[in-house]
């Protein structure tokens, strides 16, 4: 499987499966975009969406009008073979969100920051334990690498796919307090990216 995997992450792989899905979503998911035209197409980049199904990850990775990496809870990598092939292929790497995230952390800022390629974050929609860690996470990752963070929020109608991306935000400072108002305003503004029937009670709170 060891072989397999590494032949799936080639970039060729990459860009074949990310067309092939792009088109299957586009067809039998509806999937509709908006606001593309706000995500920088160069230089490393954070976006930070909410997470309400397992297809988020592949939809989230062909809505981002570039190559991004994507972190992912490790539980979809265990959901099956052939589930975590393709996420792998579409440029996701794991990360624990019941125990030490503090790999995942230093791997995302190496990537935006190093490789200038944009990550994507996903977290519930709502602000509890684990969200707060996601999102604080989030900021931090921009913080440290000195990118831009971007909210995006992800939802069905019926049985189609929609996402839309906000303006990106630029971190002002690597302080606490930054990072606090950066988690604040990625939480408002994701609540505000999403319709308002599709909001967790929570963030309508």
């Amino acid at each position: 499987m060891k072989w397999l995997e590494a032949f799936v992450q080639q970039d060729w792989a990459f860009w074949f499966s990310r067309t092939c899905f792009l088109i299957y979503a586009r067809l039998f998911l509806d999937l509709r975009i908006e606001g593309q035209e706000k995500v920088p197409r160069e230089g490393g980049l954070v976006v930070v969406s909410n997470h309400f199904s397992s297809l988020d990850p592949p939809v989230m990775g062909v809505a981002i009008p570039r190559e991004a990496n994507y972190m992912a809870k490790k539980e979809l990598f265990e959901k099956s073979p052939w589930f975590r092939l393709l996420i792998l292929n579409l440029r996701a790497y794991p990360v624990d969100r019941e125990g030490n995230a503090t790999g995942a952390i230093k791997d995302s800022i190496r990537r935006v920051k190093d490789k200038q390629v944009a990550i994507g974050i996903f977290i519930q929609g709502t602000r509890n334990q684990g969200d707060a860690e996601a999102l604080d996470g989030a900021a931090f990752i921009a913080q440290r690498a000195g990118v831009p963070i971007q909210p995006a929020a992800i939802w069905k109608e019926g049985k189609k796919y929609r996402v839309r991306f906000g303006d990106p935000l630029v971190p002002e400072g690597k302080s606490r307090e930054e990072a606090s108002r950066l988690t604040g305003q990625l939480m408002e503004d994701i609540k505000q990216l999403l319709p308002e029937n599709k909001r967790p009670a929570e963030m309508n709170a």
